[in-house]
């Protein structure tokens, strides 16, 4: 017995010999490594200002924490600090850890209820940096009494560099009401899973980043979100002051009470460029703060199972604001859903989509937040819309606004809209396939007006008065309904049927050319539908853009071309560009690379522009910041495109050598390898079937199909719907 008494107090000696409990003052540089782990903090650290605490990579930090049931734990009595702990930063914190040996930042505790108090960067402290850190179980805390710290990284001295971090089952993750530059969070992860606190809190946050009201800065500070994911019941983000927000190729998985106005702010724009949003209630979209503003939601995909939870709240992709809005090249499917909320003189321009609805309310929702105020337009075009649930569907609904409607396809719907506010509606050159044209609102005073579309049924009394002539009571004939090509057969009666409309865009769903046959100061047509008749492409760049050290390739790489939107590079380096016909110059940037200037690059009409882009990092010297197009094109293409399940990927090998033909998922994660091996110069075809390595059937999405030759390479977007 006593010996065992011996064995357990040397146990207990041991144990604190090979740690070390820290608080107090920080006065000089500190180097922390994982040879004294745990590091434990029993009283609130400070990191005094002029000292720098550096943090190897495997460092483990534990701080004393406190009972979240209890928010007095957290908060100073008198001259005693709370029971919680936390780390207060006047110099600098330098974590860089690495992807096999994270820095952990988490409580003390084994406590399910227990929280520490995290990290405070003061207002005139220097910048930090976290690297490949993890953050856990932080609550709020006071930093000096009255004075609240509310999240597990609080900057308010305006800038921080965060990379690569994950936080988990934090009040908030991230959080400055005073920020002073443009700041990146990159390839970081936040997960809430079940985690909650008392009154006042409520909900918790990921993101909550603005810049103080005073002074006011020349321009909004951006904060770009890049490849990072999120997962939970925490609210995603919001954004204050004089703040503009930009998400790139981010995943959002299985939120359970957000929907995409909860990132939206009145005081800076918001724009969305290929992220992924599956399940849940989240979706994406774009927001203009100002009438001068552009902005964007392109290229997202959202996907929610039917019935899936939460309940039947659908994924709104959205668009809002006091400025110009586009929304398009998403790809949405499931329980789902497009709004629009305008505001004074608000332009929405929703084109390219392509969606798959099996919510039982309307797809489209378009509404004008002032309803006294009848300026501001929604154009609405180039769409393809099915639904494939089995109850009732409603193509639009409208409130206070009359959108411009046309050139889309609209399938399997019970009703084509219900409006409320004296709305009138232009519906031209579309496919309709309804039962019944109006739900509700339409009346003799203000209703829609149907003209030059493609009906499943006739204009009957009392809905005579929608006719504005020129309509057509016929089956529109696509190409291959079984295998998802809803383009137009041959000898389809909507070739040549449609309109012509002066806002009508150049090109189509698929940016083929619109066709509009007839003289210009005479009548002109086109053809009804989201698909042109035997077009060819408009032609633009497809590119790949890579470090020029490494030669590996590099992702979010804003591509752009005065005048137009800009497109940005995919995780595998890839861009494409639907440029149309012209001589371009190219600027390529990214945060961490120059800038590069690529001039007199020329697209040809029905054909893609490559562009090998290399690009130096910041730190490496290089005075020449322009270069060369390089162009090489295997003419990389599949048809048909979308497709169910089989699709014909042909390319030209410009010559000889060992080529790879691979698909890949949309977070760039191989799905098959097509082939690998010799090939000769010419034209080749091979077949995919829709099945991965193990043999089995792929789900309905984006799929990248990309193919590599001799050191060059290309990639092509192919749309999977079943």
């Amino acid at each position: 017995m006593k010996r065992n008494l011996f064995i357990l107090s040397l146990i207990s000696i041991v144990s604190k010999l090979i740690c070390i409990e820290v608080g107090g003052h920080i006065t000089q540089n500190t180097t922390w490594s994982p040879d004294n782990n745990p590091y434990i903090i029993t009283s609130f650290l400070y990191v005094d200002a002029g000292a720098t605490l550096s943090i190897l990579p495997g460092t483990q930090i534990r701080c004393t924490g406190a009972d979240r049931n209890n928010i007095y734990n957290f908060m100073w009595s008198g001259n005693n600090q709370p029971l919680s702990k936390m780390i207060i930063a006047y110099g600098v914190i330098n974590a860089v850890g690495s992807s096999e040996n994270p820095i952990t930042f988490d409580k003390y505790q084994t406590g399910a209820n227990y929280r520490w108090g995290g990290i405070y960067m003061a207002h005139n402290a220097p910048t930090s940096t976290f690297e490949f850190c993890e953050f856990r179980n932080t609550f709020f805390c006071d930093y000096v009494p009255g004075e609240w710290s509310l999240a597990a990284v609080v900057f308010e001295n305006g800038s921080i560099n965060i990379r690569s971090c994950t936080f988990e089952n934090n009040r908030n993750a991230i959080g400055s009401g005073s920020l002073q530059s443009d700041i990146l969070l990159y390839e970081c992860k936040f997960i809430s899973i079940n985690d909650n606190y008392p009154p006042p809190f409520g909900l918790t946050g990921f993101l909550g980043i603005g810049a103080a009201s005073e002074p006011v800065p020349e321009e909004y500070y951006l904060v770009t979100i890049a490849n990072c994911y999120f997962t939970g019941n925490a609210v995603f983000a919001t954004f204050g002051n004089y703040t503009d927000a930009l998400f790139l190729f981010n995943f959002v998985s299985d939120f359970t009470n957000l929907r995409e106005q909860d990132y939206r702010t009145d005081s800076g724009s918001v724009c969305s460029y290929g992220n992924i949003s599956y399940n849940g209630s989240k979706g994406w979209g774009c927001s203009s703060a100002t009438a001068s503003d552009t902005v964007f939601a392109r290229r997202n995909v959202m996907v929610k199972p039917e019935n899936a939870n939460p309940g039947n709240s659908p994924l709104i992709l959205g668009a809002s604001g006091f400025g110009t809005n586009y929304v398009s090249d998403n790809y949405l499917s499931g329980c789902v859903q497009v709004k629009t909320t305008m505001s004074n003189a608000t332009t929405s321009y929703i084109y390219n989509n392509t969606i798959e609805n099996n919510h039982g309310s309307a797809v489209l929702e378009f509404e004008n937040s002032n309803s006294e105020y009848h300026g501001g337009q929604v154009r609405c075009f180039n769409n393809l819309i099915r639904y494939t649930g089995d109850s009732y569907s409603r193509v639009v609904t409208s409130r206070y606004t009359s959108p411009y409607i046309y050139n889309n396809d609209f399938l399997n719907f019970s009703s084509l809209q219900w409006s409320l506010g004296g709305c009138d509606e232009v519906f031209t050159n579309n496919i309709i396939e309804c039962t019944q044209w109006s739900s509700g609102g339409a009346s003799q005073e203000h209703h829609p007006i149907l003209i030059n579309n493609c009906l499943s049924m006739p204009l009957l009394d009392p809905w005579s008065l929608l006719d504005g002539g020129g309509n057509i009571v016929t089956d529109p004939m696509f190409a291959d309904t079984l295998n998802a090509d809803y383009s137009l057969s041959a000898n389809s009666p909507c070739i040549d049927a449609g309109a012509y409309r002066p806002d009508l865009p150049e090109f189509d769903i698929r940016y083929h050319r619109r066709v509009s046959p007839g003289t210009i100061n005479g009548p002109r047509t086109v053809d009804i539908g989201a698909y042109e008749y035997s077009s060819v492409y408009i032609g633009g760049i497809n590119g790949y853009v890579y470090d020029s050290v490494s030669a590996l390739p590099v992702d979010c790489v804003k591509i752009e071309i005065l005048g137009k939107l800009p497109e940005f590079s995919d995780t595998l380096g890839c861009f494409q560009y639907p440029s149309g016909a012209g001589n371009y110059t190219v600027k390529a940037s990214r945060w961490d690379y120059q800038d590069l200037i690529i001039p007199n690059v020329v697209v040809t009409l029905g054909e893609d522009t490559i562009l090998n882009i290399p690009l130096v990092r910041t730190n490496v010297a290089n005075d020449d910041n322009t270069q060369s197009p390089e162009p090489t094109d295997f003419g990389l293409a599949n048809y048909p495109n979308p497709f169910n399940p089989t699709t014909t990927i042909s390319f030209i090998a410009p010559q000889a050598g060992t080529t790879k033909l691979s698909v890949f998922n949309i977070k760039g994660q191989r799905v098959k390898m097509l082939y690998n091996g010799l090939l000769s110069k010419g034209h080749h075809s091979i077949v995919w079937n829709g099945l991965d390595e193990r043999g089995t059937a792929v789900s309905s999405g984006v799929y990248f199909v990309r193919v590599e030759m001799n050191g060059i390479s290309q990639t092509h977007k192919m749309i999977l719907m079943k």
